[in-house]
């Protein structure tokens, strides 16, 4: 048992740091506050540093990111909503900030695979045309092989 419990710590750990932000957490944009978040939420680890937090003795430590945002999904920054040539939010990206905007992704010059929503609340939706073909809410994102012409919110 003592062998699992740092590997699922481990795994727990992870993925928290690669996770969507849940409510909890998006209510503060304090990193200290995300610090007391963890901390309450994975029980036995010890603050060891401004943006440090350890457990088991220093087996496993998080290092949070000094000014990272609690929205931000992957590469697309807080209040944008992206699209991406790749599956998983990878390869070329385009993003946006305006909802009422035309939202073309053709400048991305290929097929959209992922597209993420890294706004704190509302939908987006990923349209062929003027039909809606997928969406994704807040803080999440999707892999599609739908054909996206644009993105709306």
């Amino acid at each position: 048992m003592n062998k699992i419990r740092p590997i699922l710590v481990t795994v727990v750990l992870a993925a928290l740091a690669f996770s969507a932000p849940t409510a909890a957490h998006a209510t503060s944009d304090s990193l200290q506050d995300r610090i007391d978040q963890v901390l309450e939420d994975y029980p036995g680890g010890t603050q060891t540093g401004s943006r440090e937090i350890s457990w088991n003795d220093g087996e496993i430590i998080l290092t949070l990111a000094e000014g990272a945002s609690l929205f931000a999904v992957g590469s697309c920054s807080t209040g944008s909503f992206c699209a991406y040539s790749g599956t998983s939010l990878s390869g070329a990206r385009i993003s946006f900030t305006n909802c009422t905007g035309t939202n073309s992704v053709a400048p991305l010059g290929s097929p959209v695979r992922s597209f993420a929503n890294a706004r704190s609340s509302g939908t987006v939706g990923a349209f062929n045309g003027g039909t809606v073909v997928d969406s994704t809410a807040a803080g999440t994102y999707k892999n599609t092989t739908a054909t996206i012409t644009r993105l709306g919110c």
